[in-house]
């Protein structure tokens, strides 16, 4: 019987393997930020349909969901795991949790002096409007950029598989 010695090449892509195993979480996270960072660019949620932003009325909004980019800013990799990677919003933004899943917000005296001090800072008709609004809420859209997603899924299938396939090389 011959002595065909695989034993070595098994040993080799074994190796190979265990540490693209190790590597896979933290750069399936790191596909996954980029990927809910890339739905401000887009302006909607990329997910089977597309779920495009209701346009922002607010006037010091260069594009909806984008003002000062900090909730842009603020999605990372949470906790992460070999069997879970976790994604989010990590310091608390007030702000996001409205913004990603909708809802309303009560209108407070001290919204109402914001309102009249930014419409004596601006002169803009806007603000006093919002000052003088008979609402007792503001209706905020559920604009989503953080989620379960068919196109993340599919995004981070392409990696594992791209990643499996280097074990042979």
């Amino acid at each position: 019987m011959p002595n065909n010695n695989n034993a070595s090449e098994f040993d080799r892509l074994s190796s190979r393997f265990n540490s693209i195993k190790a590597a896979l979480p933290q750069k399936a996270a790191i596909v996954m930020v980029n990927f809910f960072k890339r739905n401000f660019d887009v302006g909607g949620f990329v997910d089977q349909p597309f779920q495009k932003w209701k346009k922002s009325t607010y006037p010091g909004a260069r594009k909806t969901m984008v003002h000062s980019g900090n909730t842009r800013r603020e999605i990372r990799k949470i906790r992460i795991t070999r069997m879970r990677v976790v994604g989010g919003i990590a310091n608390h933004n007030h702000y996001a949790k409205i913004h990603n899943e909708g809802g309303k917000i009560p209108v407070t005296p001290k919204m109402r002096r914001f309102f009249w001090a930014k419409y004596k800072e601006t002169g803009k008709e806007y603000w006093k409007g919002m000052a003088l609004t008979k609402k007792t809420h503001f209706t905020i859209p559920k604009r989503q950029f953080i989620g379960s997603s068919k196109a993340l899924e599919k995004a981070i299938d392409r990696l594992i598989i791209n990643e499996l396939r280097n074990v042979q090389r």
